[in-house]
């Protein structure tokens, strides 16, 4: 694979926290589904995956905005301009109805 046809994008830290939660209950649930945990085990697994995730969830997004502080490849590119204002009313009504005199 050429290093120049791959394209990099921005850590998405809720989809990360999403599915590490998903693969965990899942994971939790082959467990006790082949019997390799019982239900008092299970009390304490679902919690640990919960919290897990959450842990994994803050790391990555310490290291994703220590990355956009440090100036490297990852930076967000210029903000495009907003072309479409819902709010704004400072334009001319472009038609005018019959008998409106204004």
């Amino acid at each position: 694979m050429n290093d120049d046809t791959r394209t990099s994008r921005p850590l998405n830290v809720g989809y990360l926290v999403v599915g590490l939660v998903f693969l965990g209950i899942a994971g939790a649930w082959a467990l006790r589904t082949s019997e390799v945990v019982d239900t008092a085990q299970v009390q304490w697994l679902i919690p640990a995956v919960l919290v897990g995730a959450g842990v994994i969830g803050l790391v990555a997004f310490g290291a994703k905005s220590l990355n956009r502080r440090g100036g490297t490849a990852y930076d967000d590119p210029a903000p495009e301009p907003d072309l479409y204002d819902p709010y704004d009313d400072h334009t001319e009504p472009t038609t005018r109805l019959e008998g409106d005199d204004r």
